[in-house]
């Protein structure tokens, strides 16, 4: 039987790939002692010493100084995947406490797999001629009016402004479509960068002309806006908008979803809607815009808002549906739920760049539930 130290140390190794064969069994064969043992520390207790643990490790790190150092804590984060989400589950269920983890005898075996999301997306021009990104080579798409369209050596899509007068005194409109299992970024003729998640759309001038640069959002996007104060830039979502002079924020406003989000990084936002009293969010808050309820500003938790765009999954005791709804987008797979669902939760990381099958083992690792892959479909059996 393992000790927790071990389990931890034994778990660590097995993400950076340096467990042998035998080591890697007796990982997955681990009955979880460490998860529902008996002891006196309480599940919080012990939850707050592997945290801190985990955290005292990550520290030494000094090198690593970005803003999202999603490397550097993505092992200690998917260890707490495991661990987490049998809290959260079995916490008062205490005839349940002896249950081992998930084994491969247990856990169906999935004979299919599904690749990530790639760059892909279809730009449609304002004739409605309609441009499958992924397939086209690099250089000029399009010509509208005095704006050139191009796909950049790294696959982004640039609009730039040319000296020819403006063909008309109308706004010419283009539409890029993000499909499930896809994303892009591009970059407005202003200098601002938008990048677009799974199942997105933005519809956007190749011009901005007037009082305001408005652009409007299906999906989800995370947008760095050029500076200009005599032109706010205005991103419409439904029946709110977002109204920014150059800022750094990311709008979720998935149709499924029940609320649209707004998470500011840099700068200041206002969001506004006709039967609401507008609100300014700092950096470091979200705006959440639930239609009747108007608007509620809270704490927000970048790590988790951000982690799509970083290229990971960030679990911060997220209810399941949810986690599917993203793997659904990512994936481009349909989710199917055998019997319900069960109120399950769970804490944790890994990579977006990872096939579907690596990402549902480690929620059924914690033996809360299972999953089977046929058809283009999961199925969740919990």
């Amino acid at each position: 039987m393992l000790t927790k130290e071990e389990y931890l140390d034994l778990y660590e190794r097995s993400l950076n790939g340096d467990c042998s064969p035998e080591e890697l069994i007796r990982l997955q064969q681990y009955e979880d002692d460490f998860c529902f043992s008996d002891d006196a520390d309480s599940d919080e207790v012990l939850k707050e010493k592997i945290y801190n643990r985990l955290s005292a490790s990550i520290s030494r790190e000094e090198n690593v100084k970005r803003l999202f150092p999603w490397k550097a804590v993505a092992a200690a984060a998917a260890v707490l995947l495991v661990v987490a989400s049998g809290f959260l589950y079995f916490n008062g269920h205490q005839q349940q406490r002896n249950k081992p983890l998930a084994t491969a005898e247990k856990t169906p075996v999935i004979k299919q797999d599904i690749t990530p999301a790639t760059n892909k997306a279809v730009l449609i021009l304002a004739d409605g001629t309609e441009v499958e990104l992924n397939k086209a080579t690099e250089g000029q798409i399009a010509a509208q009016g005095n704006t050139t369209v191009n796909k950049s050596g790294n696959g982004q899509l640039v609009y730039q402004l040319t000296d020819k007068p403006p063909t008309t005194a109308l706004a010419v409109f283009n539409t890029l479509a993000i499909p499930r299992g896809g994303q892009y970024n591009l970059a407005l003729p202003d200098g601002s960068k938008i990048w677009l998640n799974a199942a997105s759309k933005l519809r956007f001038p190749t011009q901005f002309t007037g009082k305001e640069r408005m652009v409007e959002l299906e999906g989800e996007a995370y947008f760095e806006v050029a500076h200009n104060q005599q032109q706010p830039f205005v991103v419409k979502v439904k029946d709110m908008q977002v109204e920014v002079l150059g800022t750094h924020f990311n709008v979720m406003a998935y149709a499924d979803e029940a609320s649209i989000n707004t998470t500011l990084l840099e700068g200041k936002v206002r969001l506004r809607n006709d039967g609401a009293a507008a609100v300014i969010l700092n950096p470091g808050q979200e705006g959440v815009f639930t239609g009747n309820k108007g608007f509620k500003v809270n704490k927000a938790d970048i790590e988790q808002v951000m982690s799509w765009k970083n290229g990971y999954f960030i679990f911060n005791d997220e209810d399941l549906t949810s986690i599917m709804r993203k793997i659904s987008r990512w994936y481009n797979v349909d989710i199917e739920y055998s019997s319900g669902t069960k109120k399950l939760s769970f804490a944790g990381s890994i990579s977006r760049f990872k096939n579907v099958t690596e990402v549902l083992n480690m929620l059924a690792l914690t033996g809360t539930v299972q999953f089977k892959i046929e058809a283009g479909k999961i199925t969740v059996i919990n």
